[in-house]
């Protein structure tokens, strides 16, 4: 009896670490969308996009507890993570560029502004990747997945 209650909660926690997975790589892609038509000033709300960043900190989050249960290295999760502490080091640095007028700290802001270009296209790539090994390593119980469904 016990095993079986062990067994239903490895598929439930594999079922979710891929389902995370997924959906990490979907919400970047949509922060990347919606990025793209604020920089062309379709989309002029900013607190929508900071919406989206707060969900992809939440997925990010339950992801690593979900792969950390099943031994998994959450690459795309500490990607998340560090984006959002180079993102808050820009923001400091751009402030102070700004009130102190120089160049040098706005440079480097921009730069690691640009870095936070290049970690969500990375985390959803490690994300997507994630799936797909456990979608190769656990055929079985994501297709009874979705067989219920």
């Amino acid at each position: 009896m016990k095993e079986e209650i062990d067994e239903n909660k490895q598929k439930e926690v594999i079922q979710k670490a891929y389902k995370y997975n997924i959906f990490l790589g979907i919400w970047i892609i949509a922060v990347f969308i919606i990025f793209l038509l604020r920089v062309t000033k379709i989309i002029t709300d900013q607190y929508l996009t900071l919406g989206f960043d707060l969900l992809i900190l939440i997925y990010a989050i339950a992801l690593h507890v979900q792969n950390h249960k099943l031994k998994i290295k959450s690459i795309a999760s500490i990607l998340i993570y560090s984006l959002n502490i180079l993102s808050g080091i820009c923001v400091v640095l751009v402030i102070l560029a700004n009130q102190a007028h120089n160049l040098l700290e706005l440079e480097i802001g921009v730069l690691l502004g640009f870095v936070t270009l290049i970690l969500p296209i990375l985390a959803t790539i490690f994300a997507l990747l994630a799936a797909r090994k456990l979608r190769k390593l656990y055929p079985d119980i994501l297709d009874n997945r979705r067989n219920k469904i």
